[in-house]
């Protein structure tokens, strides 16, 4: 499932993240709860793909709501301009393709408890609303504020703001393409 947008403008970054979230949602429903848990050997399950995107919208969110002085402090002010979207999305690919995994932080526990209809919505539903969480933070941001403040990205290094938000896009579409094999992976095991 490749992205479908090339965001910039802080109005195309939430309507983009928006959809991510939405996009997620359905892909995760359309399965069943079978298939939603299965732990195929050597990578997460679909459950475990939304868990660890869950964990990075936490970790941003909290930055989010860090005063910015602080975020000035921690990270510095940038020393260039905000790249765009492919840019940021081709070095992501390029330190995956290096070796590049995720953080032990941002690492799925597995799933623990029954595989049911509900244990699924109930993910799709954290999911969902930890997203609507950073989206609500993202009103307190101004199209200049995106470009004047950094975090630091554990592979990719600072970032602008504007930056993180075009790798959370990024980010996000590299794991509905994790969903499209392993769902495609089910159908052709059966």
């Amino acid at each position: 499932m490749a992205d479908q947008s090339v965001p910039y403008s802080h109005s195309e970054l939430m309507i983009a993240l928006e959809r991510d979230v939405a996009t997620v949602s359905d892909t995760i429903l359309a399965l069943t709860p079978e298939e939603c848990f299965a732990h195929p050997e050597g990578v997460w399950s679909p459950a475990e793909n939304v868990l660890h995107l869950q964990q990075l919208t936490k970790v941003l969110t909290l930055a989010f709501y860090v005063p910015r002085f602080t975020l000035s402090t921690l990270f510095g002010k940038p020393k260039h301009q905000s790249t765009d979207y492919l840019t940021i999305k081709t070095r992501y690919q390029a330190a995956i393709a290096k070796g590049f995994s995720a953080p032990a932080y941002s690492i799925p526990a597995k799933p623990q408890g029954s595989i049911s209809l509900q244990a699924q919505q109930a993910l799709v539903a954290q999911w969902q609303k930890l997203n609507q969480q950073l989206i609500e933070t993202l009103f307190h941001w101004d199209e200049a504020a995106l470009d004047q403040y950094q975090l630091l990205h554990p592979a990719l290094g600072k970032l602008t703001v504007r930056e993180m938000l075009f790798f959370m896009h990024a980010h996000t579409a590299h794991h509905l393409n994790d969903l499209a094999k392993l769902r495609q992976n089910h159908v052709a095991s059966e």
